[in-house]
């Protein structure tokens, strides 16, 4: 992580139980300067950076927060450049995973305060390369309401670093999404590459990898995107393929059952079908493959450890 010469770090509550009606926040409904809650917040941000070029800390800092509904086409990094705003500060107070997390319809919070908001007990993988710095902090902490989408009340401490921005390695990381794994649990039979076959013995290339689980286990999109095919065929049997907002596309074979329709938009984790053994099987398991460009990849070089 790269900070400052001169930096202040302090701790702030933020309890994620309103929806974007609810939010205690100004709102923000366009990012134009037409908009009224957008002229407040550039505004802002102005004060904001001028108070840090002044050398005030902590709570001399005049922070403030704004919700804003994500629109079709939005992304990150178009936000930030809108907010004068590093996407560093937008992703860590969000607790984004990733540049190709589809953010369409999801409230996010704006913050005045360049900087990073580190959450004190990590949920991503980001959030696990910052999670040794909040340790090391003892400051004051106050606190605020944040929306949530998914409507759950919790209560998160972030420990907020001005003017601080990610490091290589966490850019890299949050540039270079990781995928979720498509099932609960599945065991590696067939890796990808050349390989013998398992129907004749000889050497034969693998587009995936085969992960054996239960007939009828649930199948999850290891991230968001559209369904851009359903179908059945004598070698993948039932299967589907998911094309991602990264431009990538994911196929998962020998279903037993297919649980969403063509072209529905899904999010990652989203239960898509479950495990069979349609097609060429030699028994209950998921193909799944990776495509990039249509090139087949080795899935485990996307696919998040668990």
């Amino acid at each position: 992580m790269r900070l400052p010469a001169r930096y202040v770090f302090f701790l702030f509550f933020l309890n994620i139980s309103f929806s974007f009606a609810q939010s205690p926040y100004p709102k923000i409904n366009s990012l134009e300067m037409k908009d009224i809650g957008f002229q407040q917040y550039s505004d802002d941000v102005r004060k904001a950076r001028m108070a840090l070029a002044e050398g005030k800390k902590g709570r001399e800092l005049p922070i403030s927060f704004y919700a804003y509904v994500a629109k079709k086409n939005d992304t990150i990094i178009r936000i930030a450049a809108r907010c004068s705003i590093p996407y560093d500060s937008i992703v860590s107070l969000n607790r984004i995973e990733s540049v190709s997390m589809d953010i369409e319809g999801k409230t996010l919070i704006l913050p005045s305060v360049p900087g990073l908001y580190v959450a004190e007990k990590p949920g991503t993988p980001i959030e696990n390369l910052l999670a040794a710095l909040s340790k090391k902090i003892n400051a004051p902490s106050f606190l605020l309401p944040l929306p949530n989408p998914d409507n759950f009340k919790e209560k998160i401490k972030f420990l907020c670093i001005p003017n601080a921005i990610f490091d290589g390695t966490v850019r890299i990381f949050f540039l270079k999404p990781f995928y979720r794994f498509p099932l609960d649990k599945g065991i590696l039979t067939s890796g990808f590459g050349n390989r013998p076959s398992p129907f004749t013995g000889k050497p034969s290339y693998h587009a995936g990898i085969d992960l054996a689980a239960p007939m009828g286990s649930p199948v999850y999109a290891c991230a968001a995107g559209e369904i851009k095919k359903i179908a059945t065929n004598n070698i993948y049997g039932k299967h589907i393929i998911l094309k991602h907002i990264d431009g990538r596309e994911s196929l998962y074979g020998h279903l037993s059952a297919v649980e969403v329709q063509l072209h529905q938009k899904v999010k990652s984790g989203k239960i898509i079908g479950k495990v069979g053994m349609t097609g060429m099987s030699t028994g209950p398991h998921l193909h799944f493959e990776v495509h990039e460009h249509g090139v087949p990849k080795n899935p485990a070089t996307f696919i998040q450890k668990r």
